[in-house]
């Protein structure tokens, strides 16, 4: 018998009922709702955390730490929405704003991934990553390139330059991962899946199947 926490369909009606009722008064009948997607969300967030402290030392939080806030910060943005339509978390492997990071976004509409990297690394840890690909490349692809690996996550992806980064070769046989501004690595999932009792082992898995990323990123930084 499967004991584990769901993603329960009342989490995903009520963050697909946001997006036509965008509105305070609205979102104010309707508390007692967001009082139980938060509470289903920390206790699947916590169940998460312990399997995963059971393969790497994450930093740990409290399960409720893991939740986004719902309301948007609409202070510079043109669309003056007041909620978000998604609840989203980050696992961290360390305190610094650079340590690369496993992040969950659950948002209906198909629309709900993991993506797990660097997403905004500052000019001296991009350098340190970009010098590690220089020199330890075939440590790298044996990663990226594990079929696992590729039939789980595609690619690295991110923002790219134009032009061969300052100080790296334009002749490089790595240029187009050198010219990186982010490495990360992302995987959707359906409504369909974000729902099965499954979803907490294939995350799990996921990040298992990561991990060495992560820890290359991670050496590259060190």
């Amino acid at each position: 018998m499967n004991n584990q926490t769901t993603i329960s369909t009342e989490t995903l009606a009520f963050l697909k009922q946001i997006e036509n009722n965008n509105n305070k008064p609205w979102f104010d009948e309707n508390k007692k709702q967001w009082e139980a997607v938060k509470e289903n969300y920390s206790l699947f967030m916590g169940e998460l955390q312990e399997k995963i402290k059971e393969i790497d030392a994450i930093v740990f939080k409290e399960p409720k730490k893991y939740m986004s806030r719902i309301n948007r910060d609409i202070r510079f943005s043109v669309d003056k929405s007041p909620y978000r339509n998604n609840i989203f978390s980050l696992i961290e492997r360390g305190s610094s704003e650079n340590s690369p990071k496993f992040y969950l976004q659950i948002q209906p509409g198909n629309n709900s991934f993991i993506a797990c990297g660097l997403w905004s690394p500052d000019s001296a840890t991009l350098k340190k990553v970009r010098t590690e690909i220089m020199h330890s490349s075939d440590e790298l692809f044996t990663i990226i390139k594990k079929e696992s690996f590729i039939n789980y996550f595609g690619t690295i992806s991110g923002e790219t330059l134009s032009r061969p980064p300052q100080g790296f070769d334009a002749d490089s046989p790595n240029l187009e991962l050198l010219k990186l501004k982010q490495y990360i690595v992302k995987k959707t999932f359906t409504d369909k899946e974000i729902l099965l009792d499954s979803l907490n082992d294939e995350l799990v898995k996921a990040y298992k199947e990561v991990l060495p990323f992560l820890e290359f990123l991670e050496q590259s930084i060190e």
